[in-house]
C-alpha cells in the first residue's frame, strides 16, 4: 500500500476508536463516577452504576480498551510521520534555508 493510503487507513481507525473512547470518559466521569450516587452525588437511575442499560465496569472497560488501542494508533500516526517530526526541529532552530 502507499503510505498515504496507510496514513489515511490509520487516522480513520484512530478517529473510530477516539469517539467512543471520549464518550465512555464522559459518562465515566459525569454520569458514573467512581464515589458513586448517581448523577453528581444525587441519587437518580444512575445511581445503580449503570447507564443506558450498561454497567459502570463495562463502560470502564470500554473506555480502557478503545483508550489504549487509539494511543496505540497514534504512537503508529507519529512514527508515520517521523521525518516530518524530526524536521520540525530544524524549521525551529532556523537551520531551514530553502524559504530563503
Amino acid at each position: 500500500m502507499r503510505k498515504a493510503v496507510i496514513n489515511a487507513f490509520v487516522d480513520a481507525i484512530a478517529l473510530i476508536l477516539f469517539i467512543p473512547s471520549l464518550i465512555s470518559g464522559v459518562v465515566l466521569y459525569v454520569v458514573l463516577p467512581s464515589g458513586g450516587g448517581g448523577f453528581r452525588g444525587g441519587t437518580s437511575v444512575a445511581s445503580a452504576d449503570i447507564f443506558l442499560g450498561i454497567a459502570r465496569s463495562d463502560w470502564k472497560d470500554l473506555h480502557t480498551y478503545t483508550s489504549l488501542a487509539f494511543a496505540a494508533l497514534i504512537i503508529v500516526h507519529l512514527l508515520l510521520h517521523w521525518r516530518y517530526m524530526r524536521s520540525l526541529g530544524r524549521i525551529f532552530r532556523g537551520t531551514r534555508t530553502d524559504t530563503e
